[in-house]
């Protein structure tokens, strides 16, 4: 019962991140809001919160990794990212390099019913198509997570965990 308890903390908590960090504002380039399609170990609705020196990314849909025998998996991630490195294409063109930390987690409502929540680092490359045309606010990205888990198949379980993403968000 305590780990149900503990897991469901743990789900709010990945899910009121983003609304807490709304409360943070730094720079002139707060406020940016972009929603989108995220593709990779979780498939769904990507997010993206500007808060200036940094953004606040997460992902809900399907956990990819389980149309198996375990029954239908939602998942969800968070993470906290930081342009380290922009690329240079000349021409006006950036690519800007970035460096996070979060939460990853999935339900999986099969007989049994488990949890599973992973500490992730993303790293990514990101391009604005704004850059070219402002009358397209889209900004394609693609992230690699390495990680280790906490919790697989319900139990305490401390592995590497590694998650992947390829997506695109409408900045708002």
């Amino acid at each position: 019962m305590k780990k149900k308890v503990l897991l469901i903390a743990l789900l709010v908590a990945l899910l009121l991140a983003p609304l807490s960090a709304a409360s943070i504002r730094g720079t002139e380039n707060d406020g940016a809001v972009g929603v989108g399609l995220n593709l990779g170990t979780n498939m769904g609705v990507g997010l993206k919160f500007g808060f200036g020196d940094f953004d606040v990314l997460a992902n809900i849909g399907l956990d990819s990794f389980s149309l198996d025998g375990n029954g239908l998996g939602l998942g969800g991630d968070v993470a906290f990212s930081w342009n380290y490195y922009t690329i240079d294409g000349g021409r006006d063109l950036q690519f800007p390099l970035t460096v996070g930390a979060g939460v990853t987690s999935s339900f999986h409502f099969g007989n049994p019913f488990f949890v599973n929540l992973a500490v992730i680092f993303p790293l990514g490359i990101e391009y604005n198509f704004e850059q070219l045309n402002p009358d397209v606010p889209i900004t394609m990205y693609v992230r690699l997570a390495p990680g280790f888990t906490l919790f697989n198949g319900g139990e305490f379980s401390v592995k590497f965990a590694f998650a992947g993403y390829i997506g695109a968000l409408w900045m708002f």
